[in-house]
């Protein structure tokens, strides 16, 4: 029979009680004989053989919380791209929201990401996009688009590294060239699974809605609470069959507080067409898609108004939720950490009122 680590703790305290007592008999015994020196040094080696044992056992013994801490958190390293400014000062704040994401990030405890920023259209070294777990992207579309001269380049990288995970943030879900009534969109669909249009030829649509969020049973909401945002969203994107939702936008009846009645008659407007999508597909703002090659990608179109979405905190969890799952980490059951955001945190690299480049 294996006795416990405890049960010979317990003999070698007995142990060592009972040889220091034989030791002070030795020692009287030997008090003036010629061995007193060789048995005093005997009695010395001992002690300390027998102190590093009983060192080696109690550690051995322990079995507290260290037993449950893993020696290394997973890492992963993730690349977070913003486009230049175009809008004004709260609106699509690319450089300040990819910042707020990489604090977010760096202050997680469950998990250790390595971020690097690129901020106003940087572009990272091909040794960086080839060690990368993850791209985030929170760029303008169109013309302004990020990747509008790297199209083929980007789609070489994801075939050559077909694991790397991709975010794409509100308008970065518009290509350039979307216009074109014959425009297929064929890489944003491999990609991200969908895009953005409003051409001729479909119902794209953007509008200002105040809604409640309808979360789907998917890793990426795990420990997220329904929120209310107001926002700038895109709806009726085009997507692919196996896209799955995140989040579905349902009305919320509460008006906000407009400063002028046409403002408010236009979000009258807008919230009246959404409401009228009777598709949950139509009303999906927040997806997931498994792409061929096998990497995991998810697309966003909130993210207008820098304040809104990034001071609601379940949009929080859900956006780091979201690099840990396509960087291939498990979520767990309480989702990653949202964390509070400091004034001076919610600013980062912000623009400055009527000045943007």
């Amino acid at each position: 029979m294996i006795k416990s680590n405890r049960t010979y703790l317990a003999q070698f305290k007995t142990r060592t009680a009972n040889f220091v007592i034989k030791q002070d008999h030795i020692r009287e015994a030997s008090v003036g004989t010629g061995a007193s020196t060789t048995i005093n040094a005997i009695l010395r080696f001992q002690q300390v053989l027998f102190t590093s044992i009983f060192a080696l056992l109690v550690g051995c013994s322990y079995t507290g919380p260290q037993s449950t801490i893993h020696s290394e958190k997973e890492t992963k390293h993730i690349l977070l791209l913003s486009g230049k400014k175009t809008h004004g000062h709260g609106q699509h704040e690319n450089n300040s929201g990819i910042s707020v994401l990489e604090n977010l990030l760096q202050r997680q405890t469950k998990a250790n990401f390595v971020t690097k920023i690129f901020l106003d259209a940087a572009w990272p070294t091909q040794s960086e996009l080839d060690n990368a777990d993850a791209i985030v992207i929170m760029s303008d579309g169109d013309q302004n688009h990020l990747l509008k001269d790297k199209m083929a380049e980007f789609d070489s990288l994801l075939e050559k590294n077909s694991d790397l995970g991709l975010l794409f943030i509100h308008y970065a879900t518009v290509p350039e060239g979307r216009k074109s009534p014959d425009f297929k969109g064929t890489y944003f669909n491999n990609w991200i699974g969908g895009f953005y249009a409003g051409n001729s030829k479909n119902r794209t649509l953007t509008r200002w809605t105040h809604i409640q969020s309808k979360l789907s049973e998917h890793p990426v909401n795990k420990g997220v609470e329904p929120y209310t945002i107001f926002d700038e969203i895109y709806y009726r994107m085009e997507y692919v069959d196996s896209i799955k939702p995140i989040v579905v936008a349902e009305t919320f009846n509460q008006v906000p507080t407009f400063y002028s009645n046409t403002g408010k008659s236009k979000y009258e407007r807008d919230r009246n067409q959404v409401a009228s999508f009777l598709s949950e597909l139509e009303r999906t703002i927040f997806w997931s898609f498994d792409r061929k090659g096998g990497g995991k990608s998810i697309g966003t179109t909130m993210g207008h108004t820098h304040s809104n979405f990034w001071m609601t905190k379940s949009i929080r969890k859900q956006l780091v939720n979201s690099v840990a799952w396509i960087s291939g980490m498990d979520i767990p059951e309480e989702g990653f950490d949202a964390l509070d955001l400091t004034e001076d945190q919610m600013m980062l690299n912000h623009s400055l009122p009527n000045k943007h480049k």
